[in-house]
């Protein structure tokens, strides 16, 4: 007698650089063999977003699109709105079957510390956790002038995609561990195949700090410059600042999107 076959995952993909970008692209060619794809990210870049939702005339209206995946044609959705937008039209509007997972990246730029709640990475990955669906956030460290932009910068990926099989490979086998509803992976701007994994907590510091402007008329635009926080070489081994910064490895944080924090029943401020 025949065994049926066990069905493939349905993975939600998504990201916060926008639905061209060469990342989403290699993040989707790294899971496809493990699963059945659903695609669906901003139609623009959407770095910073955190998990708002944006507002305007044609918010929420969405393009259908063809990406080439694994030389296959895999149809995607270019939704006008944030990450999290992105993410609840999918789950609502784009397919019949609740998804098994939503992975969010690759992310050009790393998403570490208390970065955590500005990112449009992660901030999807929080949607779909509100709609209970696991979730994987993938990021790279890149140099901040090769972030946040619509001119992509194209790299060999190839390393990037060995680690996302492996990591997605013994979550489809073993699941997540216990309490987690979110992996945070991190990838070094320098990435072999050989680079360590180190199981991490996030840093309760940012990674990095905005300068203080000088002389500047206040009713002009401003963009505030930032520099890499010293206080990281501070950091202990196993913080995601230090892994992926210092140490140069592959950091995991497992979390939650949950903020509270265990007290003593009995105190009280009233």
């Amino acid at each position: 007698m025949n065994k049926k076959k066990k069905e493939k995952p349905l993975v939600l993909i998504t990201n916060d650089d926008g639905i061209n970008s060469p990342g989403l692209k290699s993040l989707a060619e790294a899971i496809l063999p493990l699963a059945n794809l659903l695609i669906a990210a901003p139609k623009n870049q959407q770095t910073g977003m955190g998990r708002g939702y944006l507002k305007g005339e044609d918010v929420g209206s969405i393009e259908t699109k063809k990406i080439k995946i694994n030389n296959q044609l895999i149809k995607a959705y270019a939704v006008n709105g944030s990450p999290a937008q992105s993410v609840a039209h999918a789950v609502l509007e784009l397919t019949d079957r609740k998804p098994d997972y939503c992975i969010s990246g690759i992310n050009y730029g790393e998403n570490i510390g208390l970065s955590y709640t500005c990112s449009g990475t992660l901030g999807a990955a929080f949607e779909a956790d509100s709609l209970g669906i696991k979730s994987l956030a993938f990021s790279k460290a890149f140099p901040f002038n090769k972030q946040q932009s619509q001119n992509y910068i194209n790299i060999d990926w190839s390393s990037e995609k060995f680690y996302i099989k492996k990591i997605f490979s013994k979550i489809i086998t073993n699941g997540f561990p216990e309490n987690t509803r979110i992996l945070n992976i991190n990838f070094p701007y320098n990435l072999s195949k050989n680079t360590e994994i180190r199981i991490t907590e996030q840093a309760y510091t940012n990674f990095g700090v905005y300068i203080k402007p000088k002389n500047r008329t206040l009713n002009k635009a401003h963009s505030l410059d930032w520099k890499i926080n010293p206080e990281i070489n501070n950091l202990e081994k196993y913080t995601d600042i230090y892994a992926v910064h210092k140490d140069q490895v592959v950091s995991i944080t497992p979390m939650n999107a949950k903020m509270s924090v265990e007290i003593d029943k009995e105190f009280s401020v009233f």
